[in-house]
C-alpha cells in the first residue's frame, strides 16, 4: 500500500479538525436550548410498557388501523349534547386515527327517513357538520326483537315489578327501556349487523346525565347536563395497543355498582360456572371481583365493575361462544327485568371467567369525565394535571387539561367534580391496582 503525502495527511488532519470543531458547535446549541426550552415532564415509552404521555403525531398517523368503530347508542333528543361530545373526541383523539363512527337508536325512535325507526336526516346532517370531511358514519336501529321483554317472561307481569323495584329504590329500575338497554349491552350489541364486520368498539356516551336515554333521574346529585369529556390528547390507536399486546378489554373507570339492583346475579354466575366446570383463569381478578362482607357472605358483592362509560373492547371476545352461552344463561334467568342487572356487572364477572388478569388494560394515561365523574392522570406533558405530581403512581397523560376535583363547572353545590380514583364511595380503582401487583408478585 502507497505511503500517504504530507499533503493528503494535512487534509485528513484538517478534516478531524473540522469535524471536531463541528460536534463541539452542536453539543453547545443543544444544551442551549436545553436550558433555555426543558424538555416536557415525560415522554411516551414503547408498547411494551404502559402507554403514556405523547407519542409522535407524525409517526402513529401512519401507522397500520384496526378494524375498530367508535359505537355511540342514542336518541334524537341527545343532539345538543353528542355535538360538544364529538367535537372534544375529535380534537383529542380521532381527528388524527380517523376511525368510522356507528350511530345506532332504539326501535321506538320515530323519525328516521325509513319510517320505521331511526334517527332522523336534520340529526345526521348535523353531525356531520362537525366532524371532519371524509368521517365514515354508520346509522342503525336496534331490532326490534333485542328490544323488548322476551317472549319467556310475562310481559305485564314485568312491568309491575319495575314499579315495585322503583319504590323499592333500584336506581333506574322504573324505566322499561333502561332494562332494554342493559341487556342490549350485555350481549346483543355484538351481533348487531353494522359491527359484524368490526373486531373492536369504542363505546362513546352522547353526554348529558349518565345513562340519560334511559333513565328519569339523574345520577346520586342530581347534576346538570354536560357532554363527554377528554381533557388529554391520544396520541396513539388504543385500538392497536391492545390488539398488539393481546389485550381484550380496557377500562378507565371502575366503580361501586349499586348492590340492589342484582341480588341474584353473583348466585346466578357461580351456578353456571359449577355446572360446566369452568375455573376462572386469574385468582386475583376473581378475587377483586368477588370481594366479600365481613360476614363472608356473597350477598354483600361489593360489585366492583369496569364502568361501561369509557370503554374499549374485543368483539370477537363478546361473540364468542363461551361469552354469549353465560349470557343465554343470564338471559333465561329473566334477572334483567326481574332485577336490574347491569351490563358492567355482567361484563366485568365475563372477563372473570374466561379472559383474566393479563387480558384487561388499564388506561390510566386517559383523563375520561362524563358529567360529575372523572378519571385524570398523575401527571402530565403539560406538567398542569388536576392531581398532584409527587402521587406515587407516575402515569402520564398527554397535554392534559383536567379540571380540579370539587369544582362546580356551573353546578349547583352539593354537585361537586368527584375524582373516581380516590373518592372511597364509589371507586374500586385501587383494588384494581392491589390486585395487579398481587398477579405481578409485588407486596
Amino acid at each position: 500500500m502507497p505511503t500517504p503525502s504530507r499533503t493528503d495527511r494535512k487534509l485528513v488532519l484538517h478534516g478531524r479538525r473540522r469535524f471536531a470543531a463541528a460536534v463541539t458547535t452542536a453539543v453547545a446549541l443543544l444544551l442551549a436550548v436545553w436550558i433555555v426550552r426543558p424538555p416536557p415532564c415525560s415522554t411516551a415509552p414503547s408498547f411494551q410498557t404502559h402507554p403514556q404521555g405523547c407519542y409522535d403525531r407524525e409517526l402513529t398517523s401512519l401507522e397500520s388501523r384496526e378494524r375498530g368503530a367508535i359505537v355511540v347508542l342514542l336518541r334524537a333528543r341527545d343532539l345538543a349534547e353528542l355535538l360538544p361530545t364529538l367535537r372534544n373526541f375529535e380534537q383529542r383523539f380521532n381527528a388524527q386515527f380517523r376511525y368510522p363512527y356507528v350511530f345506532l337508536t332504539d326501535p321506538e325512535e320515530p323519525e328516521g327517513p325509513d319510517q320505521g325507526g331511526g334517527l332522523p336526516l336534520w340529526f345526521r346532517r348535523a353531525v356531520a357538520e362537525v366532524l371532519p370531511d371524509g368521517a365514515v358514519t354508520e346509522w342503525g336501529v336496534v331490532p326490534p326483537e333485542r328490544w323488548t321483554i322476551p317472549d319467556w317472561l310475562d310481559k305485564e307481569e314485568m312491568r309491575r315489578g319495575f314499579k315495585e323495584q322503583e319504590e323499592r329504590g333500584v336506581l333506574y329500575a322504573g324505566r322499561e327501556g333502561y332494562h332494554h338497554m342493559c341487556r342490549w349491552y350485555s350481549g346483543l350489541f355484538a351481533r348487531h349487523p353494522l359491527l359484524a364486520k368490526y373486531e373492536w368498539y369504542w363505546r362513546l356516551e352522547p353526554g348529558g346525565k349518565p345513562h340519560r336515554l334511559y333513565a328519569r333521574r339523574s345520577f346520586t346529585h342530581g347534576a346538570t347536563s354536560s357532554a363527554v369529556r377528554f381533557h388529554c390528547s391520544i396520541t396513539y390507536d388504543p385500538f392497536r395497543y391492545l390488539s398488539e399486546t393481546n389485550k381484550t378489554y380496557g377500562f378507565v373507570i371502575s366503580v361501586v355498582d349499586q348492590l340492589n339492583t342484582m341480588p341474584t346475579l353473583i348466585p346466578t354466575t357461580l351456578e353456571y360456572l359449577a355446572v360446566k366446570g369452568i375455573t376462572p383463569p386469574s385468582r386475583q381478578l376473581w378475587e377483586f371481583l368477588m370481594r366479600r362482607n365481613g360476614a363472608g357472605d356473597y350477598a354483600a358483592f361489593t360489585s366492583d365493575t369496569h364502568h361501561p362509560r369509557a370503554q374499549i373492547g374485543d368483539l370477537r371476545f363478546f361473540r364468542s361462544p363461551a361469552y354469549q352461552d353465560y349470557f343465554r344463561h343470564l338471559d333465561q334467568k329473566g334477572g334483567f327485568y326481574t332485577e336490574r342487572w347491569g351490563d358492567a356487572p355482567v361484563r366485568a364477572l365475563a372477563l372473570g371467567a374466561f379472559a383474566g388478569l393479563d387480558k384487561i388494560h388499564y388506561f390510566e394515561d386517559f383523563a375520561y369525565q362524563h358529567d360529575w365523574f372523572m378519571h385524570c392522570p398523575s401527571r402530565s406533558t403539560t406538567c398542569s394535571s388536576g392531581r398532584s405530581l409527587d402521587d406515587d403512581d407516575r402515569v402520564t397523560g398527554c397535554e392534559c387539561a383536567c379540571p380540579k376535583a370539587g369544582d362546580l363547572q356551573g353546578r349547583k353545590p352539593g354537585q361537586e367534580l368527584v375524582d373516581m380514583d380516590t373518592d372511597w364511595r364509589y371507586s374500586c380503582i385501587s383494588f384494581w391496582k392491589d390486585a395487579v401487583r398481587k398477579a405481578r408478585g409485588e407486596p
